[in-house]
């Protein structure tokens, strides 16, 4: 009997102790913005991914697609994952994913030669804290990284190992296609993973001590407090001056469009970056699980009193009538409508504002470039074409592979709309009735045609409008689909001045099928899983005139998790 009881109290004592110890051991959440440079102009990070999954996959969206696609959508390896995370038993590469906070950091751009062109690429890292140790992180790290290079590149991989300043480094190398590297070092318990060592140098650097990190950034405290991010899924974050640094990079791509003048380019791709440097703040995004859905939210940031400036001339205007959806196919691929008060005073206010915070140099610049934002949409004049418009005026992409968009406005001043449409068209256009409406077609494809259907204009490629026509006609529209008449969600208290449907059917599907090889799924019921998406493969997204900038939320079945599985998930 007293055996029995030394050897209970000695079990007791070592289950007590594993405990202590594994309790001691427990990953604890750091700052990542302390594992990365301070000057990086763009910082996402996920403190959990397997929060991320299990939020993902306890949607309605998901819910309702899985089944479909062949995926159990029980939750039967939740448990066991948290364990590993807990008590860090398990195979290494198992524990690293169950474990690890990640965040990646943008350090700039640089230019690489395409053909007769420049092409830019992010010089991008990839920052893991993996919570284990570095012998564990070593093997994990060749595995994961391994088997997404050899999935990844064309023409096999060279593997090579080696120490940079007594930090071991390990190089995959594309033998064809495009000639890829990735490059990734251990350092203690972090990994970071990178195109080329200059960027994995320089996070190594952060952690090392050797440069200052983002973790200090003023800014990237108060963007985390607005959008939540101690709660959020996932939080990413553009610091001022990040926005001017990418349009330097991109501004010669698009003064091209604003004129053909050599000297009125030059002079726009030297002011607009200083330009959007005294106008725009930071940016912010975060993601979390709301409404039964994956909900992204944005927040761009303006300073000064410019969205104090622009609050009157923004004011919104209750939707009236049928609408843009009455004027569109049931399978538009993307439509945003914007209802204001006036739509030209909201234009007016936009330009008056963004002028207000810089000299009288700079504004004319300002009233070149929102010009050009509306060139595409055959707007030549847009005060003068915005105050003949009704309050509402939306634009459309009718096919996910067009690069033209069609553009629908309720008609305040019809006459005056027509001249300003002759006028673009030009004087050899032709006339075509369909039913009992007009189409104007001009005879160059690159003015396309316009027509007066009920009480809006509809202005685009000549097959787009006459789609448009055609669908307005027959009753057949967008307007009666179960997503558009689902698109107003009321995201924010007051309305929004712009709301906006997607049709992400075919991102989802590859999102859903990625988790379906990923679990192992032999069936997929096609009509079923094509049901399913007629009904959840929608994103809405509202956008509204905040205190200090813009915030924008959408709800989709994935967010932008959907979108980094499709674009980097091995196929």
């Amino acid at each position: 009997m007293r055996l029995f009881r030394i050897t209970l109290v000695v079990i007791c004592l070592l289950a007590l102790a594993a405990f202590a110890w594994l309790w001691w051991a427990r990953p604890e959440r750091v700052d990542m913005a302390a594992y990365v440079p301070a000057d990086s102009i763009i910082y996402v990070e996920a403190n959990s991914l397997r929060d991320i999954l299990k939020a993902v996959t306890s949607t309605d969206d998901w819910k309702e697609l899985a089944p479909a696609a062949g995926v159990e959508t029980g939750g039967t390896n939740d448990r066991l994952t948290d364990l590993i995370s807990f008590t860090g038993i398990g195979p290494s590469d198992a524990v690293v994913l169950a474990r690890a906070q990640v965040a990646v950091a943008v350090l700039g751009f640089e230019a690489a030669e395409s053909g007769d062109a420049l092409s830019y690429k992010p010089r991008a890292a990839l920052v893991v804290e993996t919570h284990t140790s570095e012998w564990r992180v070593k093997s994990a790290v060749e595995k994961l990284i391994g088997d997404f290079a050899r999935r990844s590149f064309d023409g096999g991989v060279a593997f090579e190992r080696k120490e940079v300043d007594d930090v071991p480094f390990f190089t995959w190398a594309e033998q064809g296609g495009e000639r890829r590297t990735i490059v990734a070092a251990v350092y203690e318990s972090e990994v970071v993973v990178g195109k080329d060592e200059s960027v994995v140098k320089a996070c190594l650097d952060v952690k090392r001590g050797a440069r200052p990190s983002l973790a200090g950034n003023e800014q990237l405290k108060g963007m985390r407090a607005r959008l939540g991010a101690d709660t959020a899924l996932a939080f990413g974050f553009a610091p001022r001056g990040s926005a001017a640094k990418v349009v330097e990079v991109f501004a010669p791509a698009f003064v091209g469009g604003v004129s053909s003048d050599p000297k009125i380019q030059s002079v726009l791709a030297t002011v607009l970056p200083q330009l959007i440097n005294q106008t725009i703040g930071g940016f912010g995004w975060s993601s979390r699980v709301a409404g039964g859905r994956v909900e992204d939210d944005y927040f761009l940031e303006l300073l000064g009193d410019t969205a104090q400036r622009m609050q009157a001339s923004f004011a919104t205007s209750a939707p009236n009538g049928e609408g843009a959806g009455a004027l569109l196919p049931p399978e538009t691929y993307q439509v945003t409508r914007y209802d204001f008060r006036t739509a030209e005073a909201a234009w007016h206010g936009l330009g008056v504002a963004l002028s207000s915070q810089v000299d009288v140099l700079r504004a004319t610049p300002i009233t070149l470039a929102l010009e050009a934002l509306l060139k595409p949409l055959g707007i030549a004049q847009p005060r003068e074409f915005l105050r003949a418009c009704g309050p509402e005026v939306a634009t459309a992409t009718l096919d996910a592979a067009s690069e033209g968009r069609l553009l629908i406005a309720s008609v305040r001043d019809r006459d005056a709309l027509q001249a300003q449409v002759r006028e673009r068209l030009g004087r050899a256009a032709r006339t075509e009735h369909e039913g009992d409406v007009d189409i104007l077609i001009s005879p160059d494809d690159e003015r396309g045609a316009a027509a007066f259907v009920g009480g809006y204009l509809v202005v685009g490629s000549e097959e787009d409008v006459r789609r448009s026509v055609a669908a307005h006609a027959s009753g057949q529209t967008l307007q009666n689909t179960a997503p558009f008449k689902a698109a107003s969600q009321d995201f924010f208290d007051e309305q929004p001045f712009a709301v906006t449907l997607t049709d992400e059917r075919d991102s989802t599907r590859s999102a859903v099928t990625y988790f379906a090889r990923r679990n192992g799924a032999k069936t997929q019921d096609q009509g079923a899983l094509d049901a399913a998406l007629a009904r959840r493969g929608f994103s809405v997204g509202e956008t509204r005139l905040a205190d200090v900038g813009f915030e924008k939320k959408t709800r989709s079945p994935f967010g932008l998790f959907g979108e980094i599985i499709t674009r980097f998930a091995p196929r």
